[in-house]
């Protein structure tokens, strides 16, 4: 049982976001996250941590749960998501990444989802996005005039980071993207 009972975590969101699409079992979801073609491209899971998850949002209110017989397996729980966690991943997927160290993980899960943004609510992630990106890239350089040495390369490798980061942003197509399944 997770100690924890603040707010979600990527991880949670994630997860709500899974159960969101179809109510499911811990296995299938983690089949479905760790999927070569989808989230597994940028973030696996481990069970243990998957499962303390699904639990932590249970006992939250997020998600809700109800034993159903397999067929050719034991019965298993099946997770469905409640108001409360529909709401919860809502919020998060419309807001834009708060830290250039998070930005490859958490930019990319809300893009795995885009289809349950509608074109200006994903027209307006991206923008507030790219206005962060520029308020990072200001920073560092900022930083970067004053340092020599050792914090000037890392200073100069994550300008760099951020640079390509916005140039990705200005290039994301947003209609093709909402096009696609994300599956």
């Amino acid at each position: 049982m997770s100690p924890r009972t603040a707010l979600p975590l990527r991880l949670e969101y994630v997860i709500l976001g899974l159960v969101r699409r179809q109510p499911a079992h811990g296995y299938e979801l983690i089949n479905i996250w760790n999927a070569s073609h989808g989230i597994g491209l940028i973030w696996r899971v481990k069970p243990a941590s998957f499962y303390a998850a699904l639990e932590k949002l249970e006992q939250m209110g997020c998600l809700a749960s109800s034993l159903v017989p397999g067929e050719c397996s034991p019965t298993r729980k099946e997770y469905r998501i409640t108001a409360l966690g529909e709401q919860s991943f809502l919020n998060w997927i419309k807001t834009p990444v708060a830290a250039a160290r998070d930005f490859r993980q958490d930019f990319l899960v809300k893009l795995f989802f885009r289809q349950d943004l509608d074109s200006h609510e994903l027209q307006a992630l991206i923008s507030q996005q790219d206005f962060i990106c520029r308020g990072w890239l200001a920073s560092l350089e900022n930083q970067y005039l004053t340092s020599s040495g050792f914090e000037a390369q890392v200073l100069s490798f994550r300008i760099r980071q951020v640079r390509s980061i916005l140039e990705w942003l200005r290039d994301l197509p947003i209609e093709q993207t909402r096009g696609s399944t994300g599956d």
